[in-house]
């Protein structure tokens, strides 16, 4: 019981980093975005442009569509991913996606050197850390796809 409770702060603390880097990198400050912007689409296309600008650079590459597209994908990535770790849904799945992106991240910042207030790779390589344990790991009895499994066994074994 102790290791699935140390998965699912694991998973809660690492699912908030990872959606609030993403509504960040999608221009999304606050839940009143969703009320207060006329056209969200828009406003998250345009502030999606400086990290646009941060793929281009690592894989120059790709054409400035082509980094823009990839960008998008990361960053709803990202979003997408931190829920599934916080609810406990295809965690090994979400784990993978996010030690890929945390890797591109530690070779981005590994110039800068290791501490994170002199732009290093610290925090990446932490969260690297954390998304493999959750890789490996998986998600532990304290998720929703265990209390999936615990009813369809129940009901299956009720038949």
């Amino acid at each position: 019981m102790q290791k699935d409770l140390a998965l699912a702060g694991l998973r809660a603390i690492l699912g908030s980093f990872f959606i609030v880097h993403a509504c960040d990198k999608l221009g999304i400050y606050g839940l009143s975005a969703l009320w207060e912007v006329d056209n969200l689409t828009n406003h998250s296309i345009l502030s999606l442009s400086p990290f646009s600008e941060l793929v281009h650079s690592i894989f120059n590459f790709l054409t400035p569509l082509q980094a823009f597209w990839l960008a998008t994908i990361a960053a709803c990535g990202e979003l997408i991913a931190g829920w599934f770790l916080i609810l406990g849904v295809f965690n090994r799945l979400a784990g993978l996606f996010l030690s890929i992106m945390m890797a591109v991240a530690v070779y981005f910042h590994f110039p800068y050197g290791f501490y994170g207030d002199e732009g290093g790779y610290e925090w990446a390589m932490l969260c690297l850390a954390g998304s493999q344990a959750i890789m490996f790991m998986g998600a532990g009895r304290l998720s929703l796809y265990e209390l999936y499994l615990a009813i369809s066994t129940e009901r299956s074994q009720a038949t």
